[in-house]
């Protein structure tokens, strides 16, 4: 093996969390290689691509990635009836992901961090020195050396071999581009008939243009179908002939996300937002953890889990509440008949939930849960004072 294929750390997967990783832990001076499994960064993604104001400036995304600017979001009962809440300044936007992608990796790689492409890592070895890494790229297997190794492959059902993950609480997303007429608001859709103890979605993207879909435990095919006959939905699409893509999110993280010369940081480690299986801006926050982490293994030549549990006990302290927090609401949210959904949606306009979504930041949803549950569900819906 040539030096050329020893590295200070070595990121698995090239999305906007491995890339920023990546990205951190060059710009101090480390060797920094990513691999990433597919030809080319930003294929083969299911996201929906809406981030906020905070994460769009961390980012610092250059103009044509943006999409779209959001200021309101409608949500559908399962009667029809509708809440809308429109905000004075930028809610949120959707960026093109595959141009999201490339942007963040090109700055990984302007700070002078190695991408292989087309490289699928197979399995990790670690040892007293560092951690071997064997990968197949382009058909040809391939050794590589790191001190250290970064899990950010996105969650993936089958565990990469070498890095220890439990099975985690997961939902399915579903959607698809389409084309489609007079969408200006971001609309969620709720109710057992769009998807039992979670939501239907239609974003807003280009002009004319809309992603729409879903997450649902089972049949998710059959889910997606059915939201594209939605009588709201149904009128307003003119062809949705593109490719449906399809994909579980964690809704739990896992039990571990650390080890002896390795982290595990965004959806691998089910770093997601269990409201609504967004998972951008929680992993960036903990990639900034993570490479502190890193940083201070290499100062003090300690590799050890000692080091390493650090990065859980920061990352945790930082987002576990709101990952809580989710989990709950979920949890509640799904106990809800369709009459009480209506309920909640006619309550939420009579009863001041609307200033409250005026203080409430689009990535934090604590301080908003803790209230709707208080002064809605727990009092109203279910009696109890």
């Amino acid at each position: 093996m040539t030096d050329k294929n020893v590295y200070d750390a070595a990121v698995i997967g090239a999305g906007p969390v491995g890339s920023f990783t990546a990205y951190l832990l060059a710009r101090e001076g480390f060797r920094v290689c990513i691999f990433e499994k597919n030809s080319a960064v930003g294929r083969n993604i299911n996201c929906t691509g809406i981030i906020s104001p905070a994460c769009l400036k961390k980012c610092g995304l250059p103009d044509g990635i943006v999409l779209k600017t959001v200021d309101s979001i409608r949500a559908i009962s399962p009667s029809g009836d509708c809440l809308r809440y429109q905000s004075g300044s930028p809610l949120a936007f959707v960026v093109d992901r595959r141009l999201f992608d490339g942007h963040m990796n090109e700055k990984a790689v302007g700070e002078g961090v190695s991408t292989f492409l087309n490289a699928r890592v197979t399995g990790i070895e670690f040892d007293p020195g560092g951690c071997g890494i064997s990968v197949i790229q382009d058909g040809t297997a391939r050794s590589f050396r790191a001190k250290v190794a970064v899990s950010a492959t996105g969650f993936e059902l089958s565990a990469l071999k070498g890095i220890k993950t439990q099975p985690i609480k997961y939902l399915y997303g579903i959607q698809s581009d389409i084309s489609m007429d007079d969408v200006h608001d971001i609309e969620v859709y709720l109710g057992k008939d769009v998807s039992p103890g979670s939501f239907g979605w239609v974003v807003p993207t280009t002009s004319g243009c809309a992603k729409i879909g879903l997450m649902t435990k089972n049949d998710p095919l059959a889910w997606f179908k059915k939201l594209l006959r939605h009588p709201l939905v149904a009128r307003r699409v003119r062809s949705c002939d593109n490719q449906v893509r399809c994909s579980p999110i964690p809704m739990k993280p896992i039990a571990r996300s650390f080890g002896e010369r390795y982290i595990i940081v965004g959806e691998a480690a089910g770093q997601v937002k269990s409201t609504t299986g967004g998972g951008i801006y929680f992993g960036l926050l903990c990639a900034e953890i993570g490479a502190e982490t890193i940083k201070k293994a290499f100062r003090t030549s300690d590799y050890s889990e000692r080091v390493f549990r650090e990065y859980e006990i920061q990352w945790k302290r930082k987002i576990d509440p709101e990952l809580k927090a989710g989990t709950y609401i979920r949890t509640v949210f799904s106990r809800l008949s369709d009459r009480q959904i209506d309920m909640l949606i006619d309550l939420a306009k009579k009863d001041g939930i609307l200033p409250m979504l005026r203080k409430t930041h689009f990535d934090w949803h604590k301080d908003l849960i803790a209230y709707v549950t208080k002064h809605l569900i727990a009092g109203k819906l279910f009696g109890r004072n």
